[in-house]
């Protein structure tokens, strides 16, 4: 299996030496940061690489499942050169002196030094020769998506992955790219989230791969609230994705991934129209003697309105009444209140639609704004006697 780096720097290593701000310098350098992991086998990969050349400082972090380089202009390169330096160290001076210029340098034994006016720090550092780089942009099969729908998308998906690595393709965010329209989807099994919108384009190949949830949220923070619109690759088994200050590469999630249109149910019987604000504040309040071991809360529909209940052994009882209109017969269905939380707190819109069925079916949220669908679906709990 090929890895999210291919190539390893084999020029000869020359000294790098540029000045900067350390805020600046700090926010970039915290990006490739996070990636780079505090323990691994492979020492080398705690490590950043900066280079230096043409004026522009470039960030290289990985894990070698994700990977990525940032480009940094506001510096000035004194001379170009390499330098391999502990990530957590490295970032955890800058941000001690935040707001000061420093001048970073390394010599021919591969040590590095940081200095401001009245600091000096000796790091040692390591032959830059062993790390690897970041595979460079693929010359063919690119496309483009707007940034601000992008990061968005992310935020309305990201939470619903699986936590657990042994899960494979759920501890990823699967792109669905097909003719005029982009999917984005993510399942722990225990609930769904689809975000859809539609595409200026014509996808001439479709695209179904799982990415990392490591690296899509990586370049939510990338982009921030960026305008641009950033250029995607998919090739073999990684995806490239490339920004006006960072080029991400990340090992696509091998594994089938649930069909997700066949789970999406279409025989809802009971739509509600309810209060975004007003409903999470009701769930809110009926968890709040939820413990880890005990969630399940009690959702009691019936003609006098929304009845919330949740019992702890050896904690206690809570009870929350919620105004509603339910013009069908009673329903009583068990949910995890953590999940209707997170998806309320991504909606756009002051109402959303809630669809039920019966007590062993999903319950479905749904909501089209600004040109983009959004489905989720939460899986009932059982609610015992």
């Amino acid at each position: 299996m090929s890895s999210a780096v291919v190539e390893k720097n084999t020029d000869k290593q020359t000294c790098l030496r540029f000045r900067g701000d350390a805020r600046e310098l700090a926010d970039s350098v915290a990006l490739a940061a996070s990636v780079s992991p505090t323990k691994s086998p492979r020492a080398v990969l705690q490590n950043l690489l900066l280079q230096g050349r043409e004026g522009i400082l470039e960030v290289t972090g990985t894990d070698l499942e994700v990977a990525i380089r940032v480009r940094i202009e506001q510096v000035e390169i004194v001379q170009d050169g390499l330098l391999l330096v502990n990530a957590a160290r490295f970032l955890q001076i800058l941000r001690e002196l935040s707001g000061e210029q420093v001048e970073v340098s390394t010599d021919e034994r591969a040590g590095c030094t940081i200095a401001t006016g009245d600091a000096r720090f000796q790091v040692l550092g390591e032959d830059a020769s062993d790390f690897p780089e970041l595979q460079e942009w693929p010359s063919e099969g690119t496309f483009s998506l707007p940034a601000p729908k992008l990061v968005d998308m992310i935020r309305r998906t990201a939470f619903a992955t699986h936590a657990e690595k042994t899960r494979y393709a759920m501890n990823g965010i699967l792109l669905d790219l097909k003719d005029e329209r982009v999917h984005l989807v993510a399942t722990d099994g225990k609930r769904l989230a689809l975000c859809e919108r539609p595409l200026d384009f014509t996808v001439e190949k479709p695209v179904h791969v799982v990415v990392p949830t490591k690296g899509m949220t990586l370049l939510q923070r990338v982009l921030g609230s960026s305008e641009e619109e950033i250029q995607l690759s998919i090739e073999d088994n990684q995806v490239h994705i490339k920004t006006s200050t960072a080029l991400l590469s990340c090992r696509l999630v091998q594994g089938h991934f649930p069909p997700y249109e066949e789970v999406i149910p279409k025989d809802h019987d009971k739509p509600l129209n309810l209060p975004r604000e007003a409903f999470l504040g009701a769930l809110r309040r009926a968890a709040l003697l939820a413990t880890k071991d005990s969630q399940a809360v009690r959702f009691h529909f019936g003609r006098e309105g929304l009845e919330l209940t949740a019992r702890v052994p050896e904690v206690g009882e809570s009870r929350v009444q919620f105004p509603l209109d339910f013009p069908y017969d009673d329903l009583e269905i068990g949910f995890n209140p953590s999940y209707f939380a997170d998806v309320l707190k991504v909606l756009h819109t002051t109402e959303f639609l809630l669809e039920l069925k019966d007590q062993r079916s999903a319950a479905v949220v749904k909501e089209e704004s600004e040109g983009q669908r959004y489905v989720y679906l939460v899986m009932p709990l059982s609610l015992g006697g």
